[in-house]
């Protein structure tokens, strides 16, 4: 099983702006040394070590799950147009694939339109969800007078269904569980297992507000899996400036899972207002925490950042 992540921010995409590459770019020539721009090697392995170098990435909510010759998308925000290109560069586009939203607020589909398989006649795109209204929703932002190329247009052949809740469902030889969460207009987790590995998928959920209602079905639900990726967008007196918005606190998630066996816990969603600075002291301020209330917990903790990528 391989995941990658091509999408971590929430609500809009945020592009790295001039002002934030040049503070990068200062913050890498104030730290530098003589010997580490002495050579083209040495300019290279300084840009790895160096915390400065890099971002957490401005696209939304996007993640891929591959397994075999098999694609499995989670959600289509604006990281689903890189991936499209990828999966073409790569030689890795099967002639099915299969995308599973969590919902269909427009950070989650923007992306779908630019998706390049879309277009591809012969190409079959296999559309799952926890709601039985999914093609009417995804085709809503190609009509009218929202986008150039129209739904009934596409080449490809899309084909929409419904994930029951109270059951898993077997899709190319992987096992798919749903679990319903705590957003406006009907969100759903997602749960993958394959081959002895499992991911799941927790984004767009506010179980910051009644923590104790939810904390065991979460629990049980990620129990066992390699990687567990949750709505973590606000820090902890940030989260109490937004109740009601539909998202969580990585606090929370640490509580709820604190004895509960996984391999990773991943900060997903970000803040578009948060600076990679910001989100990194989040990411140190919740391992802070984990030491403090869970220091027999094995699993890992880190933010998400595009590009991330697993495999087992």
């Amino acid at each position: 099983m391989f995941v990658r992540l091509w999408g971590v921010r929430g609500s809009i995409a945020t592009p790295l702006t001039s002002a934030a590459l040049r503070e990068k770019a200062r913050a890498l020539l104030a730290e530098a040394r003589p010997e580490d721009l002495a050579s083209p090697e040495a300019i290279e392995a300084y840009l790895d070590r160096s915390p400065h170098s890099w971002t957490y990435g401005g696209n939304t909510s996007c993640v891929e799950v591959s397994f075999a010759d098999v694609v499995f998308v989670l959600d289509a925000g604006t990281g689903i147009r890189a991936l499209g290109a990828a999966l073409k560069a790569e030689g890795r586009l099967a002639h099915r694939l299969h995308l599973f939203f969590t919902h269909f607020h427009w950070d989650h589909i923007c992306g779908f339109p630019f998706f390049l398989p879309i277009y591809q006649p012969g190409r079959e795109i296999r559309v799952w969800s926890g709601r039985s209204d999914a093609e009417r929703l995804l085709s809503i932002q190609m009509n009218d007078a929202h986008f150039p190329v129209k739904w009934h247009n596409l080449p490809s052949r899309i084909v929409c269904q419904q994930l029951p809740e109270e059951a898993a469902t077997e899709i190319e030889g992987a096992t798919v569980r749903i679990l319903p969460l705590i957003h406006p207009d009907k969100a759903y987790g997602y749960r993958i297992d394959y081959g002895g590995h499992a991911v799941a998928y927790l984004t767009d959920t506010e179980v910051s507000k009644h923590p104790d209602r939810v904390a065991d079905t979460y629990a049980r639900f990620v129990a066992g899996a390699d990687l567990v990726i949750v709505d973590a967008m606000y820090g902890f007196l940030d989260y109490h400036e937004h109740i009601n918005f539909g998202h969580s606190s990585i606090f929370t998630f640490i509580d709820f899972f604190r004895d509960t066996e996984i391999g990773e816990l991943v900060i997903f969603h970000h803040d578009p207002l948060a600076s990679d600075a910001q989100i990194a002291r989040l990411a140190a301020d919740a391992n802070r925490y984990k030491e403090l209330i869970a220091p027999q917990a094995r699993w890992r903790l880190s933010a998400a950042r595009e590009q991330q990528t697993w495999r087992w």
